[in-house]
């Protein structure tokens, strides 16, 4: 029981952690209209910035020569290159709905890594995707927007949720070694990152104007990214990744909250409603068992 509520207080600390993050990026390429594939580089690049003196006290050598770590890093660069596209065109709010057709199918991949399956657990997640679907048919919403969407990040967040534990398990349980999976990960994909920035010849495309703003902005990221990222591999690493995912899964919540405070997006009273009940669902029932 003491575990369980460890995983779930570190996934509530990495979904909310992802919720601004998620307001930060929202903001980045969909207001200000900045390139995805610049995004993530400079992103990446500020944290690890940030991260390089914490590379002298963890094992971080032997790691980069694991090639889990590598698969790992490239499956996580590509769902944030996923959740970068929704951003692009559609508001968190509709963004967390796109997302959340995969809780169908992750607590099926999860217990195709761990062996974990929780039957109450699936079925709510199974109630909860079929109001989503029920909402969209019943609304005036642009269903080919909320597809494309589904299309794009559905198929990345399953994949991940498999491979997650079957890449980290090894590191699992000890502190220092989850620091240092996480340090070498976030090399790794600032590596991926300036690859696809020149393969894209991005450079002659840039936007290389410095603001504080804009510097602000990148270095409260990239510590909340440190923080979302050592979170997040603790929980998807863990025998109850399939309950963390839920709460991970709250990202969506905060993301809308935190992006009609800062940004202002305009969210209908009903629709605030909609996730703020699906979460509530979700919530409690993870409370009652």
């Amino acid at each position: 029981m003491e575990n369980t509520l460890v995983i779930i207080t570190l996934a509530i600390i990495s979904s909310s952690s992802r919720g601004i993050i998620s307001v930060i990026d929202r903001y980045q390429i969909g207001f200000k209209n900045k390139s995805v594939v610049d995004v993530n580089l400079y992103n990446n690049l500020y944290t690890i910035g940030l991260i390089f003196i914490l590379s002298f006290y963890f094992p971080i050598g032997y790691i980069f020569t694991d090639y889990k770590v590598y698969i790992y890093s490239l499956i996580v660069q590509l769902v944030a290159m996923g959740y970068s596209y929704l951003f692009k065109n559609m508001t968190i709010f509709e963004s967390a709905i796109a997302a959340k057709t995969a809780d169908i199918f992750i607590p099926i991949a999860v217990f195709f890594a761990t062996g974990v399956f929780e039957i109450s657990t699936y079925l709510i997640s199974i109630l909860t995707t079929l109001m989503v679907f029920f909402w969209l048919k019943g609304s005036s919403k642009d269903t080919n927007k909320y597809l494309l969407g589904i299309f794009v990040i559905v198929p990345l967040l399953v994949i991940q949720s498999f491979f997650s534990p079957l890449l980290v398990s090894e590191y699992n349980g000890d502190p220092y070694l989850i620091i240092g999976f996480t340090i070498v990960t976030l090399y790794i994909r600032f590596l991926i990152s300036f690859m696809l920035f020149i393969f894209t010849n991005s450079i002659k495309k840039s936007d290389n104007s410095f603001s504080f703003e804009g510097f602000s902005l990148y270095i409260g990221r990239g510590f909340l990214t440190i923080i979302a990222q050592i979170t997040f591999v603790i929980v998807t690493a863990s025998r109850d990744a399939s309950l963390g995912w839920i709460f991970l899964n709250m990202t969506s919540f905060y993301g809308v909250i935190y992006s009609s405070v800062f940004l202002k997006e305009k969210i209908l009273k009903k629709d605030f409603l909609f996730i703020s009940v699906i979460t509530a669902i979700v919530v409690f029932k993870e409370l009652l068992t």
